[in-house]
């Protein structure tokens, strides 16, 4: 289960109910997406998140850190939306949320992690790979 300890409205850029140190177990293992012709492999571990993309790796977040980039997962006030990092104090350091979603893909109901990004746009990322992008602009 969840370790937590409540967070302060004005101290976030988002507003959360309670920040855990561990990313939720449905949501670890590796996650794909094909972003401008190429594959971008996300990476949810207990207590990180990684991206893999053009062959280089990137880590996003660590439980280790410090700053708006350490893991701090948090489910935000009135979304159905979870963020990575509920430290973050402005927009530009915010994730803008992620969440699990579900979408037909050739007649099959499939689950995906869907990764928001600004203006109400996404990419969905999927368990196994993916030949072509899927998202909303």
């Amino acid at each position: 289960m969840f370790r937590s300890q409540p967070a302060k409205a004005a101290d976030t850029y988002y507003q959360v109910a309670s920040i855990h140190k561990t990313t939720p177990t449905s949501w670890r293992g590796n996650w794909y997406s094909y972003v401008n012709g190429r594959f971008c492999l996300t990476q949810i571990n207990k207590y990180s998140v990684t991206q893999k993309y053009k062959g280089k790796k990137h880590t996003l977040y660590k439980s280790s850190w410090k700053g708006y980039r350490k893991l701090a997962v948090g489910k935000i006030v009135g979304t159905n939306r979870y963020t990575f990092n509920a430290y973050a104090k402005k927009a530009y350091q915010s994730d803008h949320g992620w969440g699990i979603a579900h979408r037909k893909v050739e007649g099959q109901k499939i689950t995906v992690l869907r990764d928001y990004s600004g203006g109400g746009s996404y990419v969905d990322l999927f368990r196994s790979p993916v030949y072509r992008s899927y998202g909303s602009n």
